[in-house]
């Protein structure tokens, strides 16, 4: 909802840009700078270092090679310096549109900024460059030499708007690199993207463009003058429950889109014991509310996001409470769901994971194909707590994560965990649960062993121990055990994609869902069966006939070999749970809204190649 009076369309006061890839053809000189440097440390650069290289400042870039090579990253730092600024004094070249721009935007008195990572000694070789190519000069130049922080924080976009005196919301950023949107759009600029190595989505407030050829000044201008309203990502928030007479945070900020920043909130309408704080914390300690014996009373505050335009959005926030003499939480919903490459397929896919987590209504979530960078924008933006480990796992948690279980630099495969303080027995011991989350390996798969080339059941079991997943669930499993041998006390879950069947489900009377084979032991189910762990999906459903739970693929109705041959579907993300604390009380498959099969996925409402495991327990 936004303010039945909007104030004025803001003009355009600034425009900020970058410089590496933006303005100038630096990103393949730094590229170059860096190999090089690589290659004398021992190092070869591969397509999977572009996210440390470029986009960066130096020193993250120094840093990585010293992880890597041992060498002093301070040392790797000034080489780097002396080596890219004589490659940009010889070779720089602008990009197309960039000097037509310029120049426009001056000739139209709208002052301009220079943002960039690189350090002073660089940016004024580029301004010296651009200078004989006809530019005349920017109104205020900030590098990385200038602000405690760089890129993606918004620090020196913040500060190319203070020296100039306007304010963010009034100012277009124009970058070429993630990292530099996630600045300026942390500052509260709106962004025209135009891309040099790594796709940027469209976004509220983001504009993406192939090229500066295609931007003018009237464009540009649009961009703030059009600046979406507001929003929130849903009308209605139900928080973590609360105890009366124990202090209780949440925090709504993350789920406002469309903003122009700074952003404030505020809430006319809440109880007493609730303080909406400006930066959208909401804080207090309960008193029980009146209500029925059968029912929790409910805290209403009616929040109010308030941007820089002056536009509003509206949310209601609902806080269960309960008395301070409660018995503690004895529900809990957990989700297993494989992000896909972290989303990056699906357009808009953030907000889209956003919005399924929020209707799901799940309490903890083990994620895979996390992408390095999901698992913490998923828990800022929801007010959440996460762990995260390697590039691929990650736990989120409505409720505090107390303890972090496992490899903390474990690879793509592997398993991470957590233990998770859902709430406190009116003793004041703590109510846990530990769950891990775990990812094994793809290839070879069972399915098309079995369905495609027409492998038997001794041979899959060989073919499953070909594939190393025997062995990646028995190291699992080992890790896991002092947290199974205590799981009467503190249960334990295990979630996670499998890459591999349950035996479950291969039966001889499913036989015809599975390529007429049936049944097949599948040693990865038998081993966490074998451990103590149960099938929460099998105990609501027991019969894989009527009830398959496919998880593998809601887009891939086909296999993608082009064969038209149609893709065996399995179930092979699995809730599993040990102890006797936790009672299956449902558990389903989810995969909504529009799923348009490969490659057509772009559009997709649901963010994923696989289907997600929502299971309900009740915990005694």
């Amino acid at each position: 909802m936004t303010s039945p009076h909007p104030p004025a369309p803001p003009t355009l006061q600034a425009v900020l840009f970058d410089m590496d890839g933006t303005l100038v053809d630096t990103e393949q000189l730094w590229w170059d700078t860096v190999a090089e440097a690589a290659e004398r440390l021992g190092h070869v650069l591969v397509e999977a270092d572009r996210p440390d290289v470029l986009g960066r400042p130096v020193a993250h870039t120094a840093g990585f090679l010293a992880a890597r090579s041992g060498a002093p990253a301070a040392e790797i730092a000034a080489a780097l310096h002396r080596a890219f600024a004589e490659r940009v004094r010889t070779r720089v070249v602008p990009l197309p549109g960039a000097l037509a721009l310029l120049g426009a935007l001056r000739d139209e008195g709208v002052p301009t900024a220079l943002v960039t990572a690189s350090p002073r000694e660089v940016a004024e070789t580029v301004v010296a460059a651009l200078a004989e190519a006809g530019h005349g000069g920017f109104t205020v130049t900030v590098t990385a030499d200038d602000t405690a922080l760089t890129k993606p924080n918004p620090d020196p976009y913040l500060a190319a708007c203070r020296a100039l005196r306007v304010p963010p919301a009034a100012c277009v950023a124009v970058e070429d690199t993630p990292t530099g949107v996630a600045s300026a759009e942390a500052a509260g600029c709106q962004v025209l993207a135009v891309p040099s190595a790594v796709r940027i989505d469209p976004a509220p407030g983001r504009t993406v463009l192939g090229s500066l050829e295609e931007a003018t000044p009237d464009r540009l201008r649009a961009l703030v003058s059009d600046a979406p309203a507001p929003r929130f990502l849903v009308p209605v928030l139900t928080t973590r429950r609360a105890r009366a007479g124990q202090p209780f945070t949440a925090r709504v900020s993350g789920l406002v889109r469309g903003a122009a920043r700074p952003v404030t909130f505020v809430a006319a309408d809440r109880p007493d014991w609730l303080t909406v704080h400006a930066d959208g914390t909401l804080s207090g300690t309960p008193s029980p509310l009146p209500g029925p014996d059968t029912a929790v009373p409910v805290a209403v505050a009616k929040v109010t996001a308030v941007d820089a335009h002056g536009a509003t959005a509206h949310l209601t926030v609902r806080i269960p409470v309960v008395a301070a003499d409660a018995p503690a939480l004895d529900r809990v919903r957990v989700m297993s769901w494989n992000l896909w490459l972290g989303g990056a397929p699906v357009d808009g896919h953030r907000d889209k994971q956003l919005a399924v987590l929020l209707a799901a209504d799940v309490d903890v979530v083990g994620l895979q194909e996390t992408a390095v960078h999901a698992a913490p924008e998923l828990a800022d933006a929801l007010g959440w707590f996460h762990h995260s480990a390697g590039e691929n796992l990650a736990i989120l948690s409505r409720h505090p994560v107390v303890e972090t279980l496992g490899d903390p630099r474990v690879g793509f495969y592997g398993a991470a965990g957590a233990r998770i303080r859902l709430d406190e027995h009116p003793d004041g011991t703590p109510h846990e649960m530990v769950l891990w989350t775990a990812h094994l390996n793809h290839t070879p798969y069972g399915p098309y062993d079995a369905c495609f080339d027409g492998l038997r059941a001794p041979e899959l079991a060989d073919r499953e121990r070909e594939s190393g997943r025997v062995r990646q669930i028995g190291e699992i499993l080992a890790r896991m055990a002092p947290d199974l041998a205590a799981a009467d006390r503190t249960p334990v879950l295990l979630v996670g994609d499998f890459n591999a069947p349950s035996h479950l489900d291969w039966t001889a009377g499913a036989a015809p869902l599975h390529g007429g084979l049936g049944p097949v032991d599948w040693p990865v189910s038998r081993a966490v069966e074998g451990a103590g762990l149960r099938d929460s999906y099998r105990e609501a459903h027991p019969d894989p006939v009527t009830d398959p739970g496919t998880t593998w693929s809601p887009v891939h109705p086909r296999h993608e070999d082009g064969s038209g041959r149609p893709e065996p579907q399995d179930r092979i993300d699995f809730v599993l749970h040990a102890g006797d604390r936790l009672t299956v009380l449902d558990s389903t498959t989810l995969a909504t809204g529009r799923i348009d099969p490969r490659p057509r996925v772009a559009a997709n409402d649901w963010p994923s190649d696989h289907a997600a495991v929502v299971t309900t327990f009740r915990y005694a």
